[in-house]
């Protein structure tokens, strides 16, 4: 499944993380998941929520740098195993996986 993902730009600083957190939370958006990339001075805030547009109007006019990107969301088997078989179907295609 497509989705377009929120990714938002923080100082690697002390409290930095909750300011988005609590912009979304303020403006009723529940985030369904994140992922948290880091650097010595920056971080890279991924989000996936309901309604991308909407968090990315109030993440915008609260001052954050934000990026949309549409990324691609798979269900893994809960088992071991589960990831290589969709990694060996990923790899057939002649896809490179970027993060995940």
């Amino acid at each position: 499944m497509k989705l377009n993902q929120i990714s938002v730009f923080i100082e690697n600083k002390p409290g930095k993380l909750a300011y988005p957190c609590k912009v979304l939370a303020d403006s009723g958006i529940n985030i369904v998941t994140l992922s948290l990339a880091d650097t010595q001075q920056f971080g890279i805030l991924r989000l996936i929520v309901r309604d991308w547009q909407k968090a990315r109007t109030a993440l915008e006019e609260a001052g954050c740098v934000v990026k949309i990107t549409e990324v691609v969301a798979v269900e893994v088997g809960d088992r071991p195993g589960g990831l290589v078989e969709l990694l060996n179907i990923v790899e057939e295609c002649n896809t490179n996986v970027e993060y995940m």
